[in-house]
């Protein structure tokens, strides 16, 4: 149970933590860590310092180490994604398991091993929530023989609570990494950016985005807020309200919207990042959220980015703006280059979806989403 409780709390360098541990408490002397999750490759370049993307080894001469990736690297079962589906997510396999002595491929990976005189390895997969984060190749000698059912049963249960942790590990270096390029790149800049949780809880914020959001803010949802007098000069209360307000087309308009405001152009962008939920529990994603604005929009271009353009059809559209324009039926067929019929059946379904009764009450409709500030 030592080997639980000496996990370090910061998971800084967790590879070499687990493999010292590992040698510590069991007659295991030739370990090697190997992650296998590319995506978090991006992290790992973005900070030399990383661990997560690196092999780790202990116990292993150099000499041994040279002769792995000389003649053996590429051979290695376990760093490959194509495990035989029966032992993707088994969290111990043994080599004669995963690479049976039966052609030339496996044959020189076998040679490679005795040659070592480490004929017997284990592995330790590293599988949390359906994802192989990594693994840990365990190497006997000929003199140690091969692991004992008990030992296999340890291991297992190892597995399991070392990939727990290793993703736990990964989440924590991820959002640290994440805070960190925050902090150093977009606390300054001239566009909004703030980090969201997995629940899309605004975490952080930058002046600019706190800035546009309080614009936003003022400009649509002050009068409708409840909490406004008494939370409007809390710390994320504004930034947060906004959010809740858009989140759902957030969604529904693949992470992309555009919100006029005055004569501005507001537009939401939004990027996620790998994470952990709070109890440990499952794989989730963080996300990173960018707010630019135009400086400057006509009364026209401003009315193509309302809820009524969104609710139109481009066809629809185009008959509406000529409609408000005060053009006939008969004008809007012949500039459209459509049957008049075919301009009346878009007129009536263009009612029925604004929930209007005529064109004058449309053309009220169109005139008052113009001059609105969203």
């Amino acid at each position: 149970m030592n080997f639980l409780y000496e996990l370090p709390n910061d998971y800084t360098n967790y590879p070499d933590h687990v493999l010292e541990l590992i040698d510590r408490y069991f007659p295991f002397h030739k370990l090697t860590f190997i992650p296998l999750n590319s995506s978090f490759a991006t992290l790992n370049s973005s900070n030399p310092d990383t661990w997560f993307n690196e092999i780790r080894t202990r116990g292993l001469s150099e000499q041994l180490l040279e002769q792995y990736y000389t003649r053996a690297v590429d051979l290695d079962p376990f760093r490959a994604r194509n495990l035989p589906a029966q032992l993707r997510f088994r969290p111990v396999i043994q080599v004669e398991e995963a690479f049976p002595e039966k052609n030339s491929r496996s044959a020189r990976y076998h040679s490679f091993l005795r040659d070592a005189n480490v004929p017997y390895q284990t592995i330790l997969n590293l599988v949390y929530d359906k994802v192989r984060l990594g693994v840990i190749s365990i190497y006997r000698s000929e003199e140690e023989g091969p692991l004992s059912r008990d030992e296999i049963w340890i291991l297992e249960e190892l597995s399991r609570f070392i990939a727990q942790h290793y993703m736990i590990a990964i989440s924590q270096t991820s959002r640290h990494l994440a805070e960190e390029l925050f902090n150093s790149c977009y606390q300054n800049v001239d566009f909004g950016a703030m980090i969201l949780d997995n629940k899309r809880n605004v975490v952080q914020a930058n002046d600019c985005a706190r800035k546009y959001c309080d614009i936003i803010y003022n400009a649509l949802f002050r009068e409708c807020d409840p909490l406004s007098d008494e939370s409007a000069s809390e710390n994320l209360h504004t930034v947060q309200y906004v959010m809740t307000q858009f989140q759902e087309r957030l969604v529904t308009d693949n992470e992309h919207i555009t919100i006029p405001i005055d004569n501005a152009l507001f537009e939401f962008r939004i990027n996620s990042f790998i994470s952990i939920d709070e109890n440990f529990s499952k794989i989730s994603l963080n996300y990173l959220l960018f707010i630019f604005q135009s400086s400057y929009i006509s009364e026209s271009e401003k009315l193509g980015y309302s809820r009524i353009r969104q609710k139109l059809t481009d066809r629809e559209w185009e008959i509406a703006k000529l409609i408000a324009q005060g053009l006939t039926n008969a004008k809007i067929a012949e500039q459209t280059f459509i049957s008049l019929n075919t301009v009346k059946t878009h007129i009536q379904h263009i009612y029925e979806k604004l929930n209007v009764q005529n064109r004058v009450s449309l053309m009220q409709l169109l005139s008052e989403e113009s001059k609105s500030q969203y």
